[in-house]
């Protein structure tokens, strides 16, 4: 059974318990705000039989969906809390991707700190990794120039304190209030999740002072991304803050194309997200390097914040 729990993120009332009217209904508000909604394609959640390495866990299994559909370039859930003996499995639900560890000062560069590394594979591929520790563990796709468009991934992220200026809640506002792209992702999500606060809260707390600048944007993709899909399909999200993948397994799942899709759709002055999202957003995704290690491309957007960690609740 492919179940993990995690904090409630945020606070406030589970929306999600109409089966999916909510999402639709919200859906209808943001035609009506920014022309005609995304398509989002589905697929039947089913998790193959482990074909890989790495040994399980005594706790309980956190599913993790490296790409929900091909071309949106997102691990589902961004982050996840896990304990000592609990086991991450990653399903492969597209092709040509790799988990691949890294850290927090350099996401997209594999560590040599205790490497773990699954190689490029394909949809139906499971990796499993045992948790050892409770710090805080980055990791991101190899594949060239995934990485640089955001896709990675936390284990266990660092806290932050309820109204601190580094939390993702507070950095939020920041930066969409000095980009019209991050505008239009932010506003979207939020009419997505109009009737599910706690889809809507998600990843509030996660403290982002340690990471890089440059890094900033992408996490909040992240985290908008997220945010997207627990609303389109509140039954893996429960009041409790449960998020159980394995509920889905007769259901099919609704994939919403990426979040940069608003943005990209904002550039152009059409309004809403277009069908076929490729999981990356405009110029601002270019990789760069220093020193010969790659990183994560420049932000466009420059902000001010102040360093802080603690607590980090969904």
């Amino acid at each position: 059974m492919n179940t993990y729990s995690t904090p409630m993120y945020g606070s406030g009332s589970y929306g999600g318990g109409d089966g999916g009217s909510g999402y639709q209904n919200c859906m209808q508000m943001c035609a009506a705000s920014y022309g005609a909604p995304p398509m989002a394609s589905s697929y039947t959640w089913s998790a193959p039989p482990a074909t890989t390495t790495a040994a399980s866990g005594s706790g309980c299994t956190h599913t993790i969906i490296v790409a929900p559909t091909q071309g949106v370039l997102r691990y589902v859930p961004f982050a996840i809390n896990a304990s000592v003996g609990d086991t991450v499995a990653f399903v492969w639900n597209a092709n040509t991707h790799t988990v691949t560890k890294s850290s927090e000062l350099a996401i997209c560069n594999k560590t040599s700190d205790m490497p773990f590394a699954s190689g490029v594979q394909n949809k139906s591929f499971v990796f499993t990794q045992q948790v050892n520790d409770t710090d805080t563990t980055f990791y991101y796709c190899g594949v060239p120039g995934h990485c640089q468009k955001g896709m990675f991934g936390i284990i266990n992220p660092p806290n932050a304190l309820m109204g601190d200026d580094a939390r993702v809640s507070s950095v939020m506002p920041v930066m969409a209030s000095n980009s019209s792209n991050m505008t239009a992702m932010v506003q979207y999500t939020q009419m997505v999740t109009a009737n599910n606060t706690m889809a809507g809260n998600w990843g509030g707390n996660i403290d982002m002072s340690g990471m890089p600048l440059s890094s900033y944007q992408y996490v909040l993709e992240n985290v908008m991304y997220t945010r997207t899909f627990l609303a389109a399909n509140p039954e893996v999200l429960s009041a409790e803050g449960v998020v159980d993948l394995s509920s889905a397994g007769t259901t099919p799942l609704i994939v919403p194309n990426d979040i940069t899709a608003a943005a990209t759709n904002s550039s152009t002055s059409s309004g809403s997200p277009t069908t076929g999202a490729t999981g990356s957003s405009t110029s601002s995704h270019s990789p760069t390097s220093t020193g010969g290690a790659r990183s994560l491309g420049s932000s466009s957007i420059l902000v001010s914040v102040v360093a802080a960690s603690l607590a980090f609740v969904l």
